[in-house]
């Protein structure tokens, strides 16, 4: 574990999955800043791993979450790793599956959501939007779908992403008119912003000199509580990733 102030100014922990001397694989909360501009209090994530010791204080990070998502982040302890997880996310060599929550009222429509959604996405200021030209590829799959067990207007997705854009899942979804549940940007007025759930769950990533390998963790005391089909399908997917 690693400790530090978080946001909300109490002490947290960041679970370590994996440890090399090149990379960590750690869990970041939701409610926690991957990295900041500015950050003199040493909040974000990057800034908790760099003070937490020595041969951490030039880790850097190949990739992001947004700060209400959870989930698995890899962090660069050396140049060779920077380089390294740069260069395979260019090539598209990582997979990523995500747990999500999102409003659904017509359980009708469930076996409609399943499969590729192919879109293209526009960054204007801090919220990406659905274009019909002139944007990114943002290719999203839902893989499965379960009903929440105490809220029947609501669902479990499990998302693999295809590629990787700012807000794409988020703004994906809402597109599909089933908008993650809690997100006041791309989703209802009213909604609480603590009920967003959307976490970064399983990871095929390649370290620098191992062999590649899936990260997950099965039993994360912050994960909701999943139907059992969704669970056996993302065990079904982690045991066929490894």
């Amino acid at each position: 574990m690693i400790e530090g102030i978080g946001q909300s100014g109490r002490m947290s922990s960041l679970p370590v999955l994996f440890r090399s001397e090149h990379e960590l694989v750690v869990v970041k909360p939701a409610g926690v800043a991957s990295e900041l501009t500015s950050d003199p209090r040493g909040v974000s994530l990057i800034s908790r791993i760099r003070a937490h010791e020595a041969a951490f204080e030039n880790a850097k990070l190949p990739h992001r979450l947004d700060r209400v998502t959870r989930g698995l982040i890899v962090v660069a302890l050396t140049d060779r790793a920077i380089a390294h997880h740069n260069e395979r996310i260019r090539l598209g060599s990582w997979k990523k599956l995500y747990l999500a929550c999102v409003h659904h009222p017509d359980s009708s429509r469930v076996d409609d959501l399943l499969g590729m959604h192919r879109l293209y996405l526009r960054t204007r200021g801090r919220q990406a939007h659905v274009v019909r030209s002139g944007g990114r590829p943002a290719w999203t799959e839902i893989l499965a779908a379960a009903p929440v067990s105490d809220r029947l207007d609501r669902l479990h997705l499990l998302i693999q992403l295809h590629t990787g854009r700012m807000h794409q899942i988020r703004a994906t979804l809402a597109h599909l008119g089933i908008p993650l549940v809690g997100d006041w940007l791309y989703g209802r007025d009213g909604d609480e912003e603590k009920a967003f759930y959307l976490e970064h769950a399983l990871l095929r990533f390649s370290p620098v000199d191992c062999e590649p390998m899936t990260i997950h963790w099965p039993e994360d005391p912050d994960r909701p509580k999943l139907a059992a089909e969704l669970r056996q399908r993302l065990e079904t997917i982690r045991m066929e990733w490894t």
